[in-house]
């Protein structure tokens, strides 16, 4: 019959000592991935970042149809609001204005631009007889 002594371990003797090769081994290793790893990263982010880019792309487009739509609607707006046929019968009937009479019409004379639409002043010895009829341009 065997009897089994229990001794206890003694470890006190033992001297842990860093393996330099195997450390030497490891950063190797881990540099090794590096390169690797990083050409990866940005091969993964080219990739979303063009998939965003083009969300983006299409809702900017989107926004633009919305915009072209939003301005054509506007400027029907404006055009009907603008139209003689619609701004006569206010001017004539809510707001009461008449269309001028040849006495009310003044022509105003701009030397500057020099423009054949334009009539020329009217010498101050003639000013009782004007050169031309009121509402006629003068070339």
């Amino acid at each position: 019959m065997a009897y089994a002594v229990r001794r206890p371990v003694e470890n006190i003797y033992l001297v842990r000592e860093r393996d330099r090769q195997r450390t030497r081994e490891l950063v190797g290793l881990a540099l090794a991935a590096v390169p690797p790893a990083v050409v990866l990263f940005l091969a993964i982010w080219a990739n979303v970042e063009t998939v965003r880019l083009g969300y983006q792309i299409t809702n900017l487009a989107r926004m633009k149809e919305t915009l072209v739509e939003r301005k054509h609607q506007l400027e029907m707006d404006r055009a009907q609001a603008a139209a003689l046929a619609r701004v006569e019968p206010i001017a004539r009937g809510m707001l009461g204005l008449v269309p001028p009479t040849l006495d009310q019409v003044i022509l105003v004379t701009d030397v500057a631009l020099g423009s054949p639409f334009v009539s020329p002043p009217v010498p101050k010895s003639d000013a009782k007889a004007p050169a031309h009829a009121p509402g006629k341009v003068v070339p």
